[in-house]
Parts: structure tokens; C-alpha cells; sequence
């Protein structure tokens, strides 16, 4: 499986998603998520490879569906599709193919960072009215 097929024309970082969490959240708040999850992104590729290499699938599984469902929530679309992939990998044990793409993940997660922090000082509330 081809990761560079799935995530072809998907944003790093969609602002969006933040702004919509800020909406129902608050401004702060969803700045806050962005954060936490920026800061542990290095954290949790790092288990996640760690699992893939000892073929533990309940560990990879667990860590793949965390790493997805959070980059999903922050607008990380590339990196929630290449989880998504590999998640299927690690569903069917197929650890040959998996290990190829833990590298375009960690791709993926050089880039949120970047786009992540150069973000988070320029979010700005919606204002209404």
C-alpha cells in the first residue's frame, strides 16, 4: 500500500478543524488541544514505531487509533489518513508492509509540527455579530 496515494492533495494542518473545536470549546481551549497534542506527536510516533517493531499488534493498534482519532480531531489530515492505513495493516498483521510506512509517517509528523507551531500564534477566535 502506497501511503503517498492516500494522502495526495490532503492538508498538513487544516486551520478549520481548530476553529471548529473553538466553536464548540472555546478559544483557549481548542489552542490548548493543539498544543498538548503537538507537544506528544514525537512521543506517540515513537510508541507507535516501537509497537510496529516488536509485532505487538494490541499495542500498535492502540497507538495507531490514538494517533489517528487526535490528528483527526486537530485537522491533521495526512497524518490521520497514513494512520488510517497503517491501521489496516496492523489489523491484518501484515508488519511487512507496515514498516515501510512508519517512515512516512514520521514524515507526516515532521510536517504537522512545523505547520502546528507556526500556527498556533496565529489562530484567532471567529467573531460573530
Amino acid at each position: 500500500m502506497n501511503g503517498h496515494l492516500l494522502v495526495h492533495g490532503l492538508p498538513v494542518l487544516d486551520p478549520a478543524c481548530i476553529r471548529e473545536m473553538g466553536e464548540e470549546l472555546d478559544h483557549a481551549s481548542a489552542l490548548t488541544f493543539l498544543s498538548a497534542y503537538l507537544d506528544f506527536l514525537p512521543e506517540r510516533l515513537a510508541t507507535l514505531c516501537a509497537a510496529v517493531a516488536l509485532e505487538d499488534g494490541a499495542a500498535a493498534m492502540d497507538r495507531v487509533l490514538s494517533l489517528k482519532v487526535s490528528s483527526t480531531m486537530v485537522g491533521a489530515c495526512r497524518l490521520s489518513a497514513l494512520a488510517e492505513a497503517l491501521q489496516g495493516l496492523v489489523c491484518t498483521g501484515n508488519w511487512a508492509a507496515a514498516e515501510p510506512l512508519l517512515a512516512e509517517l514520521a514524515a507526516s509528523v515532521t510536517a504537522v509540527l512545523a505547520a502546528g507551531r507556526a500556527a498556533v500564534g496565529t489562530f484567532q477566535p471567529i467573531r460573530t455579530g
